[in-house]
């Protein structure tokens, strides 16, 4: 590690970067939590929150792009800044954080459809995957077992109904209409769900998919991320996908305060 990285405290409140800067250093939460916004038209959308010990703007750096949402401290707390070229240096010495950004840039370079025709084994078994809450996942899921999804908002049970749906094969993708002059995305998703501007949804927004003896939920590189029992998941944070538990799940698609949620079942 570098010797001259910079750690430095923050207050709630303060902004360490903005949508649409350069992306000219990475950030370490040493603690407190960071909040991670996205303004969609006149509004500025929670995506989700950094807590200690995550990384932020790692894949801006990597990848050699802007900003693209808002890093607001939710709390007080300290982070250590780190230039592009400590960050490498870190890469070079750290073998678990290589192997983490390696997956995850891998996964980026597929095309959103190789990764909905179900090649993700590689993807369960890698360091990329949250499981909910920071905890193990409770057990493996038998291959037979049932998956339902439930809208959690009277504007989504206006769509899907009130009634679950049952989900019989894997992977099922949820997606929203295209709208105006949009290209239909190639594969069709399983759901298909209407939305207005300014648009939560992206039009492949996320998958349910089995791997590795459990069920996951995976991000198809959406806009504004998905939220799955309160783990952010998606490019704007460390990990794009997170484990699904027995019991009920909460996925949100959209931001925190999106209508977009749903309970997701598995019996």
């Amino acid at each position: 590690m570098s010797t001259d990285t910079t750690p430095g405290r923050f207050k709630k409140n303060d902004v360490l970067f903005r949508e649409g800067d350069a992306s000219d250093c990475v950030l370490r939460v040493r603690s407190g939590e960071i909040e991670v916004l996205r303004e969609v038209g006149d509004a500025s959308v929670l995506l989700g929150r950094v807590k200690g010990g995550e990384w932020l703007g790692e894949m801006g750096v990597i990848e050699n792009r802007v900003r693209s949402a808002t890093a607001r401290a939710a709390t007080d707390g300290e982070i250590e800044v780190l230039t592009a070229e400590q960050f490498l240096d870190r890469i070079s010495s750290d073998a678990a954080l290589a192997r983490d950004l390696i997956l995850r840039l891998s996964i980026r370079l597929r095309s959103i459809e190789d990764k909905i025709a179900g090649d993700l084994v590689s993807f369960s078994q890698g360091r990329s995957v949250q499981r909910s809450g920071g905890a193990a996942p409770d057990g493996e899921i038998a291959a037979d077992a049932r998956i339902s999804l439930a809208a959690e908002t009277d504007m989504l049970r206006a769509q899907i109904g009130a009634a679950p749906i049952a989900i019989d094969k894997l992977p099922f993708v949820v997606g929203r209409a295209v709208v105006g002059d949009e290209a239909p995305p190639l594969r069709r998703p399983d759901l298909v769900i209407e939305d207005q501007e300014p648009l939560r949804l992206s039009r492949q927004h996320f998958m349910i998919v089995r791997g590795g003896g459990h069920l996951m939920v995976s991000d198809l590189g959406s806009t504004l991320g998905t939220l799955v029992n309160g783990q952010a998941i998606g490019h704007h944070f460390m990990k794009d996908a997170a484990s699904l538990h027995r019991g009920d799940n909460e996925i949100i698609a959209g931001g925190w305060d999106s209508p977009f949620a749903f309970s997701l079942s598995v019996d």
